[in-house]
């Protein structure tokens, strides 16, 4: 079973080479939904978990092998010197059998293998959801970080604009004497520090791409542009945490997989107890021989019943070691649990204070925009305005509205994966 295993791994290591060497290109531009459907997509971390589910439902087979039917083939040959009173003076003696067996009862040791196993295959599997939920959320992650790079870089790119003609005016204001030359480094300065800002978000900007490219599966294949997703979570609201915890207790994928572990070494212990019970098997024999003597059965058929008597301490041991697993998962299943309920609790606050500071955002956005309409107004007519500024300050404002919305999100996103993705709580 274990090269059984082995080879369906191989297989799909390399369908999974050929998948990434033929992968599409990004689509231009790239959007929220396409970039999470590619979660589904294999990486070599969801490689590694599908080998433990592959090892996982091989561990299944050998279990059931226990009980399973066997045959096999046995040849015998040899050279004989018959006694003189025998009607047979051949010299050549073989037998040629046939002989076929199955474990009748086994008093509970195969039962509880199997049971072990099957557990042992859906904790591989809650591991694998598990897996892809954090995938989506880093997706997600990597997908809203390169869009505020560009918004950050549009802000100090309109700056850098304003901060450069207001330098340009003040040079030449000081070729008329009009201005000193303290005022025109201090406006120099200031074009500088700008400048780096610029470049450095500009950096950010292809940082940012190359990460999202590499958690796509894409590495190289950087997006030029990203759609601005609708983010239908942001109006989701919050139920009371207590509620949370109780569903993320009940369906969260690592504590379900960790309780599907110390079910299956409950069943180890069984197993292991139950491991010099008596074993009844059932066999059937066939036979062809070359010398006709009347010890030799062509065909036999009946029941063995082994009995083991002692086990030198074999069976304690085996007992021993299961119980040993057994304890170390279920205080990890009781770590996770408090780990759980306390994540779930700072996500349920974190998102109780965003959505008012989204509030603010809106506020501070809605006031920048009416601010640069008068700003605008007045340098139509013509009357000293901060029009640069005002444009700079709007789109800081909108940046940090984007900022507030993506940190909500992604906060659901979370929220959804420690409850197991088992239910959306939208009280709308």
């Amino acid at each position: 079973m274990r090269i059984f295993a082995i080879g369906l791994f191989v297989v799909s290591h390399a369908v999974c080479q050929a998948a990434e060497q033929q992968a599409p290109a990004l689509p231009e531009p790239l959007t929220l939904e396409y970039a999470l459907s590619l979660a589904e997509e294999v990486t070599p971390e969801m490689q590694l978990l599908q080998a433990d589910i592959l090892q996982a439902e091989a561990g299944i087979k050998d279990a059931e092998s226990l009980t399973g039917f066997n045959s096999n083939v046995e040849m015998r040959a040899g050279y004989v010197d018959p006694p003189a009173l025998s009607p047979d003076q051949d010299n050549e003696d073989y037998r040629l059998g046939i002989i076929a067996s199955k474990t009748l009862y086994d008093f509970g040791q195969s039962h509880a293998a199997e049971d072990a196993a099957q557990q042992l295959l859906a904790s591989s599997k809650y591991n694998y959801f598990d897996a892809r939920q954090r995938r989506r959320i880093k997706i997600m992650r990597r997908y809203f970080d390169v869009i505020l790079a560009d918004l950050q870089f549009s802000r100090y790119n309109e700056e850098m604009a304003v901060v450069f003609i207001d330098m340009d005016r003040i040079t030449e204001r000081r070729k008329l004497g009009q201005a000193s030359d303290i005022e025109v480094l201090e406006k120099e300065t200031a074009y500088q520090r700008i400048r780096h800002l610029r470049y450095k978000s500009q950096n950010e900007q292809r940082r940012t791409r190359a990460l999202l490219a590499q958690v796509l599966n894409r590495p190289g294949m950087l997006p030029d542009s990203l759609a601005t997703p609708e983010l239908k979570s942001i109006k989701r609201k919050l139920a009371e945490v207590e509620k949370y915890q109780q569903v993320a207790l009940a369906h969260n994928a690592l504590l379900k997989s960790l309780q599907a572990q110390v079910a299956g070494l409950e069943q180890s212990v069984i197993q292991a107890r139950r491991s010099d019970n008596p074993v009844l098997t059932g066999k059937i024999e066939a036979y062809s021989y070359s010398r006709d003597l009347s010890s030799n059965d062509r065909l036999r058929a009946g029941v063995v019943l082994e009995i083991p008597l002692w086990s030198g301490g074999t069976r304690d041991a085996k007992q021993a070691t299961a119980q040993a697993a057994l304890y170390r998962v279920r205080a990890r299943r009781q770590q996770a649990e408090l780990d759980i309920k306390q994540n779930v609790l700072e996500t349920w606050l974190e998102l109780d204070a965003l959505n008012v500071n989204l509030e603010e955002m809106h506020t501070t956005a809605d006031y920048r925009e009416l601010y640069l309409d008068r700003s605008r107004a007045l340098y139509e007519m013509e009357v000293k305005a901060d029009l640069g500024d005002s444009m700079v300050l709007v789109t800081e404002a909108e940046r940090n509205l984007r900022d507030v919305e993506f940190r909500i999100a992604l906060a659901w996103e979370r929220l959804d994966a420690l409850t197991g993705g088992y239910m959306n709580l939208d009280t709308n």
